[in-house]
């Protein structure tokens, strides 16, 4: 089949922007005419201005229709708003119009297939045009309607693609770089513990190449390995952190991403290797896996709060305070703290005044209080947020935050 057209009379100039679809309802002349919201034939979604759009036919009109009347109507299928114009058209084997709709400009809300209002992405017109005009176009019991389209919003609601900024992928690009490296970093093999191949012969050592570009801005502590006076190769031994987790460690400072099952299977390592040579954002994702895959319990509470104490794990402490004063009657006589130091008293009890009810703000606060019944996240997040140092006690985070006048 093969569509032609034929212009009589000048073409009108305004139709810049605008799109045309024709839709076709096979089977037109044999469709249920009763006048109904639900008796509707719906059209396979089309593309138009990068949105996804469906155009419903009411064969026998929608309840809101004047009886013997066609409504159709015309539903946004994709996930953000656009503001269009549009109106319908069906012409005779001629190609003479003899029903149309006036154009209209709506906005046609975002497609959520969970959202009980089913409309807000969808407009109606109820009556479009007689049924029995329409009867008298039909081209082989089909009927044939041409959707005309001008988007009207501006670019907030049409996707376009914007490619990314590449200096990420860049820089991850040249970890393990040996060409363009400038450290060199030699750790240890038998560092290992539970490796199937400490009693075979093998290297002695792993080879890690890094820049000390990257390096420098990382940690305060790997700047100090790497620096050197000569525009050479540095090399450094590592001898006290595994190989692989001294490779999580720099392939995150390149930009690399950790798997949850590489930081939940090596939480605590990376902690500790992070903490001693100043990788902090690393230590903070991997504090926040080890709590979510580790319980508190009445048997691991203390050593758990002493070694957050011991590596300056501030959402830990928290955490294991929270287990403190919501078991309080459980705990109490049958846990000694005698190896708990004193200064986590200050922690104790900001636990204890988050867990209290609130006064309905009859006792006014000052700031102090305000800061120490903080929740560790926040008080990082504010840090963050100036660009000040994240990684600390609830009482160091509280001070640099009130020097910095936050």
């Amino acid at each position: 089949m093969s569509t032609s057209r034929v212009d009589i009379g000048i073409p009108v100039k305004n139709l810049r922007g605008w799109t045309n679809t024709e839709v076709n309802f096979h089977g037109f002349a044999n469709l249920s005419t009763t006048k109904d919201d639900e008796n509707r034939v719906a059209s396979p979604e089309f593309s138009c201005f990068g949105h996804q759009w469906r155009l419903d036919i009411f064969p026998g009109g929608t309840s809101n229709s004047h009886e013997g009347h066609v409504g159709v109507g015309l539903a946004n299928k994709s996930n953000s708003n656009i503001k269009i114009q549009y109106g319908y058209s069906v012409r005779n084997a001629d190609g003479e119009e003899v029903a149309s709709s006036k154009s209209k400009t709506k906005e046609f809300g975002a497609y959520d297939s969970e959202d009980g209002d089913a409309y807000k992405n969808a407009w109606c017109t109820s009556n479009f045009a007689q049924r029995s005009t329409i009867m008298n176009v039909l081209v082989d019991s089909s009927l044939f309607i041409e959707v005309r389209m001008k988007c009207m919003s501006t670019d907030k609601s049409i996707t376009q693609f914007i490619p990314t900024n590449p200096i990420n992928k860049n820089v991850l690009q040249k970890f393990m770089d040996e060409e363009t490296a400038n450290v060199v970093f030699e750790v240890d093999n038998r560092s290992c513990q539970n490796d199937e191949h400490t009693n075979k012969k093998s290297k002695s050592t792993t080879t890690y190449y890094a820049h000390r570009f990257i390096l420098q801005d990382i940690s305060t502590m790997l700047a100090e390995l790497c620096k050197s006076d000569e525009s050479g190769i540095t090399t450094v031994s590592i001898t006290d952190v595994t190989p692989k987790v001294f490779k999580h460690m720099i392939y995150y400072t390149y930009g690399g991403k950790l798997s949850e099952d590489e930081l939940r299977n090596n939480a605590k390592d990376i902690i500790n290797a992070c903490d001693k040579y100043g990788v902090v954002h690393l230590k903070l994702e991997a504090e926040a896996m080890y709590i979510k895959s580790n319980e508190i319990t009445m048997d691991n509470m203390i050593d758990n709060l002493l070694y957050a104490d011991s590596k300056n794990l501030a959402l830990l402490k928290e955490t294991v305070m929270d287990y403190i004063v919501a078991n309080k009657h459980s705990i109490m006589g049958k846990v000694s703290f005698s190896n708990v130091p004193s200064d986590m008293m200050t922690d104790l009890l900001a636990a204890t005044a988050r867990g209290e009810q609130d006064t309905g703000g009859a006792i006014e606060e000052d700031e102090s209080v305000k800061y120490n019944k903080m929740r560790v996240g926040k008080l990082r997040k504010m840090l963050d947020e100036k660009g000040l140092d994240v990684d600390g006690s609830r009482e160091s985070m509280i001070a640099l935050l009130k020097e910095n006048n936050a």
